[in-house]
């Protein structure tokens, strides 16, 4: 709780996987065998479906575009929460806080289709963020970015840690 972990490897050690299996896809939706427990706050992920962990777990996948579900900023930043049920005051409450804490509030009404790619991953970091989970994966959040706002976006990831008390795990080469 509170750390910012880098999981790191060359391409196919299983970073993604190891991802993968703490937000519940692997082996759920993609096949395989896995065997073991995998303990998130104290529950078993690999017995527990995906919606009964979306409060503990939010995901930054490597193409922020490809998770999208809505078309506009302020949506999609809407979208995970009203999956989860909370109140309309409460989900406007955390979108206002999300989009100013991630430098993104006069993107609000943008379609997410015009968004560069610096732009689709601090949407991507902030839907995660705004339902409030106990831990963010990214798996590989920089690797499509010019190093500039790549280093920018590592920044603003260790500055929530730092400030804020987020915990990531961060997968990247």
């Amino acid at each position: 709780e509170g750390e910012l972990v880098v999981v790191s490897g060359r391409t196919g050690v299983g970073k993604s996987t190891l991802l993968g299996v703490v937000t519940g896809l692997v082996p759920r939706f993609t096949g395989g065998t896995l065997t073991g427990t995998v303990l998130l706050d104290g529950r078993d992920v690999t017995r527990t479906p995906p919606r009964e962990r979306a409060d503990l777990v939010g995901y930054v996948g490597q193409d922020p575009a490809a998770g999208f579900v809505t078309d506009t900023v302020e949506e999609e930043l809407a979208y995970g929460m009203e999956q989860l049920g909370l109140a309309p005051d409460t989900m406007r409450r955390r979108v206002e806080e999300t989009l100013d804490l991630l430098g993104i509030a006069d993107l609000r009404d943008r379609d997410l289709r015009t968004l560069s790619g610096g732009q689709q991953q601090r949407v991507a970091i902030a839907r995660a963020l705004a339902a409030e989970p106990a831990i963010v994966l990214a798996d590989e959040p920089t690797g499509n970015l010019d190093s500039k706002t790549g280093g920018e976006l590592t920044a603003l990831m260790a500055a929530l840690n730092r400030d804020r008390g987020v915990t990531f795990v961060i997968s990247s080469h």
